[in-house]
């Protein structure tokens, strides 16, 4: 056994899916987490509380899962923001870790391992663009949370979907978005009116209204200053800074979508054109500047993008689909 994980992991798909979790896990430490460890401390405490401003307040998943961490680690280090500092950057890790085994899995399913290693370095090389704030993790979990729910999509498991949708409300309402991924799914197995899969989104839907009205429930109904009013007036006003950095970001990513388009799959036509709605949503309910919440849609600008710089395309042509089988073997995935 301990032969066989030795060669899986010297793989070279599992050497950079280790490689580029712990490049992103340092990152994320250095800039997210190290800064301001007291001001972090205090965020907690308050969403924990009940005295945080909305929408943060619901956002309980993350700091429950430190507080959980910090109270088994605390007694071995008795300083409390060392403990805090070291919680948060073991949950970052296994955050990023989980998402490049899944983006990879995810990748497989279209393309061939060089290229999948290929657009996790893309991925990667995002990140640092993405960085905003000291309390931004939670939209690392709601990617993993994408990818996972795409695994399950992919791999035919997706009567487990609804519990995605149960889980992502208590990291953030976003994670209802990704019913956009799972119609376009849907759309490329010609499965829009299958009464299982109708079922199943509908479940997703419940579930996740269910936490989010629990989480008022619990916490009171709060009003937001964060308004449509108040994101896009903020989003106009700073239009200058928001075109710059979504030109470094995403400019070129659309433009190579838009040239793979015609040679593209069902999955990510579908996909890239849902992500024109997606897109003026983001801008009405969030800062566009914060780009790690509109991580989701390189979901679909990557692999598109992928195709024209590898010429391995989705299907041959708008009629005939052909998908690379997922490989298994050999590497952590």
């Amino acid at each position: 056994m301990t032969t066989t994980l030795i060669k899986k992991l010297s793989e070279p798909q599992s050497v950079m899916i280790i490689v580029l979790a712990v490049i992103s896990y340092l990152n994320i430490s250095e800039r997210t987490i190290l800064p301001d460890v007291p001001k972090r401390m205090e965020i907690q405490s308050s969403i924990l509380s009940g005295t945080m401003e909305p929408p943060y307040q619901y956002r309980v998943m993350k700091p429950l899962l430190g507080k959980i961490l910090q109270t088994a680690i605390l007694p071995f280090s008795g300083d409390e923001e060392f403990t805090h500092a070291l919680s948060y950057q073991l949950l970052n890790f296994a955050v990023f870790l989980g998402i490049y085994v899944l983006l990879y899995r995810y990748l497989r399913n279209f393309f061939s391992a060089n290229v999948c290693i290929l657009g996790m370095a893309l991925f990667a090389a995002l990140l640092p663009l993405c960085i905003t704030s000291i309390w931004e993790e939670g939209d690392y979990i709601t990617l993993l949370l994408y990818l996972a729910g795409l695994s399950l999509i992919f791999s035919g498991r997706e009567k487990y979907l609804p519990l995605i949708f149960l889980i992502g409300v208590f990291n953030r309402d976003q994670i209802i978005f990704l019913l956009m991924f799972y119609a376009a799914y849907l759309y490329s197995e010609g499965r829009l009116n299958d009464r299982s899969a109708r079922m199943t989104a509908l479940l997703s839907a419940l579930l996740w209204a269910a936490g989010y009205l629990s989480l008022r429930l619990i916490f009171g109904f709060r009003e937001s200053i964060y308004t449509v009013q108040h994101n896009v007036s903020t989003n106009i006003n700073t239009w200058i800074s928001a075109a710059e950095l979504w030109t470094a970001m995403i400019l070129v990513f659309v433009i190579l979508s838009i040239s793979a388009f015609r040679k593209s799959g069902k999955y990510f036509r579908f996909g890239l054109l849902i992500l024109i709605p997606y897109t003026v949503i983001y801008f009405c309910l969030a800062i566009v500047t914060q780009l790690a919440k509109f991580l989701p849609a390189y979901l679909i600008l990557i692999p598109m993008s992928l195709q024209v710089l590898s010429g391995e395309y989705t299907a041959q042509n708008n009629e005939k689909e052909v998908p690379k089988p997922a490989n298994t073997e050999g590497g952590i995935p």
